[in-house]
């Protein structure tokens, strides 16, 4: 009798299921999940502070894009709320980061309110566009509009501003329910504002912090203008060294919406157990403590230990076997130009004697058994060009005048703290005590 009310129990639960597929249209479901997802987990978001790493470019009017400079801040949110400081330093400013760059184009907001925007605040219309691949793993597609009355979003230029209307699409991961990538481009400019394209793309990951937070943070960015006279500009942006801001830390951002020059200001007990910071120029090799495979999911700590002590002006300053730790930055899988996996480990902290250091280091080597690589290589024609692969970018193709053919380089963007690079295998197997060496270095750019 019990295996028989369960089965009939099972039966209705199918049934309730195949009825809701048939009652509302494919994707509002999910859709409805992945708003009180998003919706939950900005609620409770705690305080997060991350360095953020800028490469700016621009284009005159006429001319070619050119670097423009490269700018790095520290950025502290609760989702709500972003402020900002000088990297190393902890008096946080409220207003918008442009006060630290002096001129160009930067944005804020990559925390949640354009995630709040487009998915809580319910004044986006949407369509449900099927499942695709992004980075090897399926996601369910959304485009959305947010009308230029109901939208938000106001865009603040030394010739103008103005509000702005909103359209889109959004990726999100159909079992967790996470965001995975978002696209806006905004619409109906005003005439005071002189632009004529105005676009925003946002990279997210759930990232671990510690053993009780796993929150979903922006990993990577682009935001571009174009202006009526055809200039250009572009920035790119990675965000790094992520870490909870002091767990009975007290912020007070102020009343919303109410711009302030004065810094954010900290409760009498705050408890930021800020990181010390490292003497450039110091050689550290890590060795992973653990195996990474294809299941392991983005975000996931890692751990690994120094080998070999690192001296400075005759002492030792980090003892051989401290731990290090970090998290898993990136992993995806591609098939073009050939089976490889991207993957990324972001060392964020190194622990000796008893004290915590900011692990801030360029990476100088890394082992290059089991299919390793910093480039991807790919012969042939010289009429054969590439377009497959957006993040990966190739460098200029090196010619074999005798056989007439090309070899087009792959490369991946280099960030303090982060190995990146190529897996050229069809399974992804990088065993413990994989090896890489860094130099550390200053924060300043």
């Amino acid at each position: 009798m019990t295996r028989f009310l369960l089965f009939a129990v099972s039966l209705t639960l199918a049934a309730a299921a195949a009825q809701d597929q048939e009652l509302f249209p494919p994707g509002v479901l999910l859709l409805s999940r992945i708003q009180r997802h998003i919706r939950e987990e900005l609620a409770h978001l705690p305080n997060v502070s991350c360095l953020e790493t800028l490469q700016r470019e621009h284009q005159a009017p006429g001319a070619k894009v050119r670097p423009l400079d490269t700018v790095r801040l520290e950025v502290l949110s609760n989702g709500s709320h972003e402020v900002y400081a000088a990297p190393g330093e902890r008096k946080f400013s409220e207003g918008h980061p442009v006060r630290y760059i002096g001129s160009g184009l930067i944005g804020d907001g990559f925390f949640g309110l354009y995630l709040k925007e487009v998915l809580v605040n319910g004044v986006a219309s949407y369509e449900y566009k099927g499942e695709t691949e992004i980075g090897g793993r399926t996601a369910a597609r959304y485009d959305f509009r947010i009308p230029l009355n109901l939208s938000g979003h106001h865009i603040q230029l030394p010739e103008g501003s103005g509000t702005v209307g909103m359209h889109g699409s959004f990726w999100a991961d159909p079992k967790t329910y996470d965001v995975v990538r978002l696209e806006m481009d905004a619409d109906s400019f005003p005439p005071a504002l002189p632009l004529t394209d105005a676009a925003t793309v946002i990279n997210y990951a759930p990232t671990s912090l510690g053993a009780e937070h796993v929150v979903l943070l922006p990993v990577s960015g682009d935001y571009s203008m174009t202006k009526f006279t055809g200039e250009f500009d572009h920035n790119h942006m990675e965000f790094t060294h992520c870490r909870l801001f002091g767990a009975q830390s007290k912020i007070s951002f102020g009343d919303v919406g109410v711009p302030s020059d004065e810094p954010a200001r900290f409760g009498a007990s705050s408890n930021d157990d800020t990181l010390r910071p490292l003497p450039p120029g110091l050689q550290i090799t890590v060795r992973l403590n653990s195996r990474i495979s294809a299941g392991d999911a983005v975000g996931t700590l890692i751990e690994g230990t120094v080998a070999g002590d690192v001296p400075t002006k005759g002492q030792v300053v980090i003892a051989s076997g401290s731990r290090v730790r970090g998290r898993i930055r990136r992993l995806e899988r591609y098939s073009d130009p050939v089976p490889n996996y991207v993957v990324a480990i972001e060392f964020t902290e190194v622990e000796s004697g008893g004290i915590r250091y900011r692990f801030f280091a360029d990476l100088v080597e890394l082992d290059t058994s089991g299919g390793v690589s910093q480039t991807l290589s790919r012969e042939g024609p010289t009429s054969q060009v590439s377009t497959s692969i957006r993040q990966p970018q190739p460098m200029p193709s090196i010619f074999d005048t005798q056989t007439r053919t090309s070899v087009e380089r792959f490369t991946l963007p280099d960030l303090p703290g982060v190995a990146v690079f190529f897996v050229r295998r069809t399974k992804l197997d990088i065993p413990p005590a994989f090896r890489t060496v860094w130099k550390t270095r200053t924060l300043v750019p």
